[in-house]
């Protein structure tokens, strides 16, 4: 079965051909584009399928879209596009395609990691008796994104969920210092407006305006030629930057209470899944006891948030071999 399948997000979009047969899986041809550098996702398509010379059919596809998806289709959170499922399925001539969100997509490539493409963050203490634990997947990059994964009969099934523009909540004090200062320039302040990529970058500006740290002018010219969240994570994990330091802490910290949050909205689950690109860039932090404190201080639940299993997805394209997943059991 030869299928067609994407993983499209606000920073990169990645698309792959293979032939699928059960658990069989051959790659025929596989490349990330930068999304911003097209009007649409077709545009997309038609490029891979002209670069890799693709004259095969093509018998289903499947593309995760970080966004939601209504009635098959969708409107790209953080890019202006629009997906439609009728609408591929006419113009490349596909019998099947289904449009899913992004995280429906990483909770089902889950299955398809092997132990080297997962850091364990927390241990936890998973009961014997569940072969087959529920889990939450969260994951920061261009936006945020969470999904639900539940044993279901036989097999796992995976729910959206749009937590990312759920409303921040701050969990010390220097987190309602930050609500604040944002209240002051956002009529709703959403969780994404400060755990994502920009939402580095929004930290990194608190902290320099509330005197936290002086800013530097090596920062401030290596911002004009880098996207600012990758250069306040460089020049944080190289330690010589003491205002993206501070920025970097502060982060992971919203991160790992975050986390926690998520773990505690799908209660009872045994894992929770880390994804998205900012995650593996500060996986040696992430391993750090500041994430894994902030994600167990839950009060009276605290106990229990330290018996849940906390996993790192190194696997970049877990995304793509999710939607191949479902594009063959669809």
């Amino acid at each position: 079965m030869n299928i067609l399948a994407g993983d499209i997000g606000g920073t990169n979009t990645r698309v792959i051909f293979a032939e699928v047969n059960g658990n069989d899986r051959h790659i025929i041809a596989e490349k990330k584009y930068n999304s911003v550098g097209f009007t649409d996702f077709i545009q997309v398509l038609e490029l891979f399928i002209g670069e890799h010379k693709i004259t095969a059919d093509i018998h289903a596809g499947c593309f995760a879209v970080a966004g939601p998806v209504k009635a098959g289709v969708s409107a790209v959170t953080n890019l202006p596009w629009v997906v439609s499922e009728d609408e591929l399925c006419e113009y490349f001539q596909i019998p099947k395609v289904k449009l899913v969100n992004d995280f429906i997509a990483v909770a089902y490539g889950i299955e398809e990691l092997n132990d080297i493409d997962t850091l364990t963050l927390q241990q936890g203490e998973l009961n014997s008796k569940t072969n087959q634990p529920d889990a939450v997947v969260i994951g920061a990059g261009t936006g945020l994104g969470v999904a639900h994964r539940v044993w279901v009969k036989d097999r796992y099934e995976a729910f959206s969920a749009e937590v990312g523009h759920s409303g921040f909540a701050p969990a010390n004090e220097q987190q309602c210092q930050l609500l604040h200062w944002l209240q002051k320039k956002q009529s709703h302040v959403s969780l994404e407006l400060v755990l994502s990529g920009r939402g580095l970058f929004t930290i990194y500006n608190f902290l320099c305006e509330q005197g936290a740290a002086s800013e530097s002018k090596v920062v401030i010219d290596a911002m004009k030629k880098t996207e600012p969240a990758q250069v306040i994570t460089e020049y944080a994990l190289s330690g010589s930057d003491k205002l993206c330091q501070k920025t970097l802490a502060c982060f992971i910290d919203i991160y790992g209470a975050a986390a926690g949050n998520a773990a505690l909205y799908f209660y009872p689950v045994g894992e929770v899944y880390i994804a998205g690109g900012i995650g593996v860039k500060i996986k040696e932090q992430l391993q750090g006891q500041r994430f894994t404190d902030a994600f167990i201080n839950k009060g009276l639940m605290s106990s229990n948030m330290e018996k849940i299993r906390i996993k790192l997805i190194l696997q970049e394209n877990i995304g793509l071999y999710g939607a191949l997943k479902i594009a063959f059991n669809s």
